[in-house]
């Protein structure tokens, strides 16, 4: 347990306010007395690292020539940035079930997917102390077929960041942990986070024996427990889905030297408890961001 002030993230620069992963949804965050942004990261055709969640375009989130699309989009790394970029996703499709979960949120039109490099620019034209920002590195060790290469997409990362000169202000977070082991090996000073996720919230299906998301650090083999596991495999900062953080888990986090990361919160009394038990920093997404 800590009495510091956990650091505030804006997930998906404040996704369920603004457009999800997107300039403008950046610089709205960035306008607000927060630590920083948390954004997920794809690669184009041409080597471009963008930001945005899903290996597809959704129909229930893109236009193109203002037409929402009749079906799922090619996988992104199929596509230049110059074909990425001819959608709008600064809108939700009426009645879709994004739209009903977050019927406050800010529509926009002209919106596009941003390059990693334009958010870092961003981030480094804020006035005051440099903002952090959070790197979610998507790749999928079960279907790797619409997924960025990891050792592709990590060297195209850290190029970014060395480029804009913002790799000390830089988190690498990832659900697979060989991206997390890449990327200390490509940068041993980099702060990463092990992300996990409760089995009732994950649309993955499970897999006998061990998973392949954990780079061969598998809970069974720590006493089955994902901290114990993080730990083994390097790691610095255990991050879960909020409601996987208990007194119970802060103490087997603290008594391993592991600092604790949640995700997923939306809700001020649960960043306010997540704020007593003590966790380093909250990646707030959702309607009530920033109150």
């Amino acid at each position: 347990m800590t009495d510091t002030k956990p650091l505030l993230i804006a997930g998906a620069t404040g996704y369920g306010r603004w457009p999800a992963n997107s300039l403008e949804g950046a610089l709205r965050c960035l306008a607000l007395p927060n630590d920083g942004i948390e954004i997920d990261v794809q690669i184009t055709s041409d080597g471009h690292v963008v930001a945005h969640h899903d290996y597809r375009l959704s129909r229930d989130h893109a236009r193109l020539d203002g037409e929402w699309l009749p079906e799922a989009g090619a996988p992104l790394k199929t596509l230049t940035l110059e074909a990425l970029q001819s959608y709008d996703i600064g809108r939700l499709r009426p009645d879709s079930a994004y739209a009903l979960r977050y019927p406050d949120r800010e529509d926009m039109d002209g919106v596009r997917i941003p390059t990693l490099r334009s958010l870092l620019q961003a981030l480094k034209a804020t006035p005051g102390a440099a903002r952090m920002i959070y790197v979610e590195i998507k790749t999928d060790p079960q279907n790797p077929e619409d997924a960025p290469e990891p050792g592709r997409i990590v060297d195209a990362v850290f190029a970014d960041l060395e480029a804009e000169d913002y790799v000390e202000h830089a988190k690498i977070i990832a659900f697979d942990w060989q991206v997390l082991r890449l990327s200390t090996e490509r940068w041993p000073r980099i702060k990463t986070a092990h992300l996990t996720i409760p089995a009732s919230l994950s649309s993955k299906p499970a897999q006998e024996g061990p998973s392949p998301w954990r780079d061969g650090y598998d809970s069974a083999d720590h006493g089955g427990s994902d901290l114990a596991a993080i730990k083994a495999h390097g790691g610095m900062e255990w991050s879960p889905y909020f409601t996987d953080v208990t007194p119970r888990t802060m103490a087997e986090a603290e008594a391993l030297g592991l600092l604790v990361g949640p995700w997923g919160l939306s809700a001020g009394d649960d960043i306010r408890r997540m704020a007593e038990l003590g966790v380093y920093s909250s990646t707030v997404s959702g309607a009530d961001w920033g109150d």
